[in-house]
């Protein structure tokens, strides 16, 4: 790693460029045809500063060589603790073959969002490494190419005589050699290679010749937030500029304003004003931001005003309404939309020899990111400019563009907005909605000056975008021993109708008219999960959306979406199963994991970029995995062995954890498997965990995790270790504890002192095994936390015999199961 501290994310108001830097950035220009790529600020030799007017070399998007010889790693992804950039890099690095040590990062959107040049920002799904694996690949092969025809012309040798190492190109015959950073700066190299057409000629590198990927390297970033110079949105600061805090609203949505008293909150020194926010969009409804020079004052004048509402029609909802609902909702099976159907289930039930039926239910989780929502938002010159961490960027951007031709009876185009990236402290999925910085700007429009809006704890619960809660009512058929059908009924609130929102919510600046429910009956996002991977023969799973829930809680995507409820319910369920033929959990679910019919996965056809990598937007680049017609195309390998590979994952998973062991009193060991979030893109996981429960409360304490995880290819071993570990505490935290609740239209819990998560005493041991298959990568962030509750879950019942069907689990209801046992 290199011993110069990463360069800061530091995306503050654009200070003047020195001479230097001025000089750099316009070479960089002429050669890439951008600007606002970070490069050294301080160079090397003097031969490298004697040759500045050298262009840098960039032969494609993703990186750029300077003429000192040091190679910076556009990263579009958002940086949001799990060191992204540094994984990114290493791919680019070891088809690049340049020095470790002269690699750096920056972020192309952090001086303004280059939407034309990188297409959509977007950091989701656990999908960075896994969409820009092969692309960026091939990237770093072009830009090898490239050097060694270079450099071989400069050695009087023929390229094919030639090749590169350690930022080198090499003539073995003779011995010489000559560096990237000569090789710039004494010619000019002018070959580019386009995206996908050229790509598809690159070869790559066999597995078997990494260098660097495979390497656990530290990650390039820790420096700069160890010692403090990472810049998160939140700490960004204009000249002039006021502090906003949010008035909690009446109703988490669709509360209406109807009048604000400030009479109090005149006589905090430093109040500005008091500005409800115009919800022409349908968001940030009910919402009074207080204004001032300070933010202690801001959250002075917050709580000192008096605003009338309206509470809309979701202020007296509560979750037991939400639940009863979902009650009445799955006793219509004919309004069920079928998610899965194989075979005959009604039949498979009425001939089986014993039918089990059990009910689940989970609570709703927030995201409850260590740095609150904030946004910045300047207007100048005829342009707004957003600081902010946030894990879309373009989104963002498009959000804005769609809010304020409304507030400023505008059409977008003719709107001019730039969107800063900062680190993201924290995301999860939360920080993907863009309510702070409507508010901001709007409360720029009224205020003309920069606004800084920083949510406290508080109103940052008060305003999240949770998960659903759900219910799910399961049957089995068992005949001859056998588990031959399996029933699925699902109701929820569905995050997809949000997201898809369309002309129907007053948002048609994307176009996003397809959510109709008489042509789309369903929501993956919702639902995934509940297809799982194990072979039986008569399958059905059918899901009801409940539209209030949907809105009156703002249901949205959180860490592996719905996989995190829906794993619980089935690995739960296949235990119960199990169990109820005899079987051993383990080899249960192994004669199932057999990777028979659409359980197989897809054939290792390899991948070929360009043909279905990206979906177009106009002339657009999307970072994701969909085809150009708007289907799914899977990438090479991310599914080739199917459940196969889920079985070896157990199998390793039950041998590290010493499945089968003598258990003292008291004590248990539980299994589960999962996949990551969508099935066309899995990571294959098994954990198992390790409990012991206290026959006199019921208070359950997992002693240990171990997590077996195949994810293909592991870029850098060591930090996805730490991810993965991160990931299962996630998921041991919302079973032991979390949980939100809503009443009369609002969340109950506003900070951590009633929103408990997991404690520093109740961390477990986490015991990790990477399964290095040699397939394309897949994420690695969120698998693990899926499989924690239900093994967890599983253990409780080795342990004293007692079923949690509810998440979080309750103490008291293991306690009343001991006592009835």
């Amino acid at each position: 790693m290199s011993k110069r501290p990463a360069r800061s994310t530091d995306s503050a108001a654009p200070a003047r460029p020195g001479r230097r830097e001025f000089f750099v950035r316009s070479s960089m220009l002429a050669a890439g045809g951008f600007l606002s790529i970070g490069v050294p600020g301080l160079l090397r030799s003097t031969d490298a500063e004697a040759a500045m007017g050298t262009p840098a070399f960039t032969p494609s998007i993703w990186f750029t060589i300077t003429p000192d010889g040091r190679t910076t790693m556009h990263i579009v992804k958002a940086e949001m603790g799990q060191h992204i950039g540094t994984g990114l890099a290493q791919v680019i690095a070891d088809e690049l073959e340049v020095n470790w040590d002269d690699v750096r990062l920056d972020s192309p959107l952090e001086s303004v969002d280059n939407f034309a040049i990188y297409g959509l920002a977007y950091t989701v799904n656990s999908g960075s490494v896994t969409t820009e694996f092969d692309r960026i690949s091939r990237a770093g092969a072009a830009g090898r190419i490239a050097l060694i025809e270079a450099g071989s012309g400069l050695l009087g040798a023929r390229a094919s005589d030639c090749h590169a190492a350690n930022s080198h190109v090499i003539h073995p015959a003779s011995g010489r050699s000559i560096s990237y950073g000569e090789i710039l700066q004494k010619v000019r190299i002018d070959r580019k290679f386009s995206y996908p057409d050229d790509f598809r000629k690159i070869p790559v590198k066999p597995r078997s010749a990494y260098k660097i990927i495979g390497k656990s390297i530290p990650a390039l970033d820790i420096p700069a937030k160890t010692c403090g110079q990472a810049k998160y949105g939140i700490d960004m600061f204009l000249p002039n500029m006021l502090y906003g805090a949010l008035v909690i609203p009446r109703s988490r949505y669709g509360s209406k304003v109807l009048s604000v008293d400030d009479s109090e909150a005149r006589k905090i020194p430093g109040f500005v004003k008091a500005v409800t926010i115009n919800d022409a969009m349908g968001k940030c409804t009910g919402w009074v931001v207080a204004l001032a020079e300070k933010f202690p004052a801001a959250m002075k004048a917050a709580s000192a005003l008096k605003v009338s509402y309206d509470p809309g029609p979701y202020g007296s909802l509560s979750t037991s309404d939400m639940m009863e609902e979902f009650s009445e909702l799955v006793k219509n099976v004919d309004a069920g939309a079928n998610w899965v159907l194989e075979g005959d289930v009604d039949q498979a039930l009425a001939e089986a020899d014993k039918v089990l039926e059990m009910e689940y239910t989970t609570d709703s989780v927030v995201h409850a990111t260590m740095e609150p929502l904030n946004a910045t938002v300047q207007y100048a010159n005829d342009e707004w400019h957003v600081y902010v961490g946030t894990q879309s960027t373009s989104f963002a951007r498009m959000t804005l563009s769609a809010y304020l031709s409304k507030v400023l009876n505008k059409k977008p185009e003719d709107l001019k907005i730039f969107v800063h990236q900062y680190l993201v402290g924290g995301g999860f999925g939360g920080k993907q909605d863009y309510d702070e910085i409507l508010a901001a700007a709007y409360c720029v429009h009224e205020s003309g000056r920069p606004v800084k809006l920083i949510q406290t704890r508080e109103s940052n619960f008060a305003t999240s975008f949770p998960r659903t809660p759900t219910l799910h009512r399961l049957k089995a058929a068992v005949k001859d021993g056998e588990l031959v059908g399996m029933n699925h009924d699902l109701a929820c609130g569905w995050m997809g109708p949000r997201f898809y929102v369309g002309k129907k919510y007053g948002t048609d600046w994307l176009q996003l008219d397809s959510w109709d429910k008489k042509k789309v009956d369903i929501d993956q996002w919702s639902i995934g999960g509940s297809d799982h991977w194990y072979d039986i023969p008569n399958h059905r799973v059918r899901a009801w959306d409940s539209d209030r829930t949907t809105w009156a809680i703002q249901a949205s995507a959180l860490r592996t979406v719905s996989n995190s409820y829906n794993m619980f319910v089935v690995e739960s369920f296949m235990d119960e199963v199990a169990h109820s033929l005899g079987r051993d959990p383990v080899d249960f679910r192994l004669d199932i994991l057999n990777g028979k019919g659409g359980n197989r996965g897809i054939p290792n056809t390899g991948y070929s970029p360009g043909t279905g990598s990206d979906y177009y937007m106009d002339h657009l680049w999307i970072s994701l995995p969909w085809g150009k017609d708007g289907t799914w195309i899977p990438y090479e390998s991310a599914t080739v062995g199917g459940a196969l590979r889920l079985a070896n994952c157990l199998r390793v998973a039950a041998g590290k954890a010493g499945w089968g062991k003598r258990m003292a009193p008291n004590t248990g060991m539980g299994v589960a498997v999962s996949s990551a979030e969508e099935r066309q893109s899995p990571t294959w996981v098994a954990g198992v965990a390790e409990v012991e429960v206290d026959p006199g409360s019921g208070q359950v304490r997992v002693k240990r995790l171990t997590i077996a995880m195949d994810m293909g290819t592991a870029v850098n071993p060591g930090n996805i270790k730490a991810q993965i570990q991160g990931s299962a505490l996630w998921g041991t935290s919302q079973f032991l504890h979390e949980k939100l609740t809503t009443r009369n239209g609002s969340f109950e819990q506003h900070n951590f002192d009633t929103y408990r998560t997991i404690r520093l005493h109740e961390v477990p041991e986490i015991n990790v095994e990477l399964i290095e298959s040699g397939h394309h990568p897949s994420g690695v962030g969120e698998p693990a936390s899926t499989v924690a509750a239900p093994a967890i879950a599983n253990a409780i019942f080795n342990a004293v015999g007692v079923r949690v069907r509810s998440m979080p689990m309750r103490p008291e209801d293991i306690l009343a199961g001991m006592r009835k046992t």
